[in-house]
């Protein structure tokens, strides 16, 4: 029995009769914590308002009286659950507009099932719901309150307290890992290891992030140097906000530090968001041509969720294409998802670029990416982000692990 189910609490909300017993028993054959139904939006509200929040509630959207729209709403102000799921039968562009205004009120959404619901779908969101879980455990959020004034920062960077930690990224293809992602974390010592979300908007307001992340380079060129010595060149991806790209010094300054380690460029991969691209081109721009001339490798992260995909591709001079994990997790249930990662890979290889598909959880979302002719995978079904010294471990347990055995066909 999986005692992370187990633990779980679930409310199910659906006006229909038969679908709502279909979906309590493929709820309760799995052994839930806590079940909880309703048949109306009021209902359920009442429910979570006397009974405390639940986990996890699956959500039908179209009821009587209250939509299950409006009742999301009212779930995520209230804070009366940490994730969603939308159950319906509707359009499937609707459904992503729901999951989507789900995400910005800061609800954990975990995808959507049609109907009835399908035990097999249920598994595969719950453990995305506890992948994510994991993540939040090892960047605890604790009762102190996450707010950090300048000087916090500032003396937390003097006293190197912000450390890396790497997600390996692999070929598709073999499963070798030939890079990393280096990921922020705030190693404080009263709140213990913090996530970037809690301090890098205090960090570009208040103008450390370019110190910051000045470090955070010394830190990922010191491994990439540690891994050359011991002849592996693994690539590591370092992230780039708006504020650092509009420094024109940060190409000559980089270009130095790659000299003095005799550190190849294409093994510090830069990886930039659509929307940082946003602010200053002009700046921005001169940054990028720069880096690319001296030979940095540059990666377009997080692409398709911004606002000038085809522009940025047009003028920046890409290696890599990043792909959203949000197009990714859904690619085997959902045909839109779906055509728009292979659209995307097919973009990127019309252009010479590498793909990277993100938020990879599952084996069925390994082999749909294989079937597409993907180059690499990033996500939980491979690895979660770690400190270095533990990859050797790591990777000779994912390599025991090929060949990976080919599930059933997704759609």
């Amino acid at each position: 029995m999986d005692s992370r189910i187990t633990s779980l609490s679930i409310l199910i909300l659906e006006d229909h009769p038969f679908q709502r017993m279909v979906a309590e028993q493929t709820v309760s054959g799995l052994n839930v914590g806590r079940l909880l139904t309703a048949e109306s939006s009021e209902e359920a509200l009442k429910f979570l308002q006397n009974r405390g929040a639940v986990d996890i509630v699956i959500c039908d959207l179209d009821m009587p009286g209250m939509d299950g729209i409006l009742f999301i709403r009212h779930l995520a102000e209230q804070k009366l659950s940490k994730g969603v799921i939308v159950l319906s039968a509707m359009d499937a562009s609707l459904v992503r507009i729901v999951e989507d205004m789900a995400l910005a009120h800061g609800l954990m959404v975990l995808g959507h099932m049609p109907k009835p619901m399908s035990r097999t779908r249920l598994r595969e969101l719950l453990e995305f719901y506890f992948s994510e879980q994991a993540e939040n455990q090892a960047c605890p959020v604790t009762s102190r309150e996450l707010i950090f004034d300048e000087e916090e920062l500032e003396k937390a960077i003097d006293d190197n307290q912000f450390v890396l930690y790497y997600q390996p990224k692999v070929l598709l293809k073999s499963g070798r890992m030939i890079s990393v992602e280096a990921l922020t974390r705030w190693h404080h010592p009263e709140a213990g290891v913090i996530s970037p979300v809690h301090f890098i908007p205090m960090m570009e307001s208040s103008g450390l992030i370019a110190p910051m992340t000045t470090k955070m380079i010394d830190l990922a060129l010191d491994q990439i140097r540690i891994w050359r010595e011991q002849e592996r060149n693994i690539a590591v991806g370092i992230n780039l906000s708006a504020a650092i790209l509009t420094n024109t010094d940060l190409p000559d300054m980089l270009i130095g530090k790659m000299r003095d380690l005799s550190i190849p460029p294409e093994l510090l991969n830069l990886e930039i968001t659509e929307s940082s691209l946003i602010q200053n081109a002009a700046l921005s721009l001169e940054t990028l041509a720069r880096l690319k001339l001296h030979g940095f490798s540059l990666s377009i992260d997080d692409f398709g969720t911004g606002y000038s995909s085809m522009q940025q591709l047009n003028r920046i001079p890409f290696s890599e294409l990043k792909i959203d994990r949000s197009f990714v997790s859904n690619a085997c249930n959902d045909k839109t998802h779906k055509a728009i990662v292979e659209a995307n890979i097919s973009l990127a290889h019309k252009l010479n670029m590498q793909t990277v598909a993100e938020g990879v959880e599952t084996l069925e979302s390994w082999q749909l990416l294989n079937e597409l002719n993907c180059d690499q995978a990033q996500g939980y079904f491979i690895a979660k982000p770690m400190p270095a010294d533990e990859i050797p471990q790591w990777e000779q347990e994912w390599l025991a692990r090929q060949p990976i055995t080919p599930p059933k066909p997704c759609i």
